[in-house]
């Protein structure tokens, strides 16, 4: 199991480099439910709120654990590679500051 660190880094980087289709694609997207809790643990809830949403695009309202299954799906759920803009730019407006919660969370 990723560390709080390990799951927020991975957030960030996959969000910075290809946005939440990214994050959903690649092996970060395994581990959505545990960075939902990482962020709300470290007081990031506005953060946690925008992932949730992403989330929410999904059947039964999360991806699967599962890459294979959930890259699958994510073709009917963003056919384009556009269905998480709105949410793209909520997160990469930080309002919430990631690194000055990570660093000041005593777990």
């Amino acid at each position: 199991m990723p560390t709080i660190q390990e799951l927020i880094d991975e957030l960030e980087a996959e969000i910075n480099n290809g946005g939440f289709d990214q994050f959903f694609f690649n092996s970060a997207g395994d581990h959505t439910e545990e960075t939902i809790q990482a962020l709300l643990t470290i007081g990031a809830n506005h953060t946690a709120n925008i992932l949730k949403k992403a989330a929410c695009k999904f059947p039964g309202g999360m991806p699967p654990k599962d890459r294979n299954i959930r890259q699958e799906l994510l073709e009917d759920v963003s056919p384009d590679s556009d269905a998480f803009e709105d949410l793209d730019e909520e997160f990469l407006a930080y309002k919430d500051n990631l690194a000055s919660l990570v660093s000041g969370y005593e777990g």
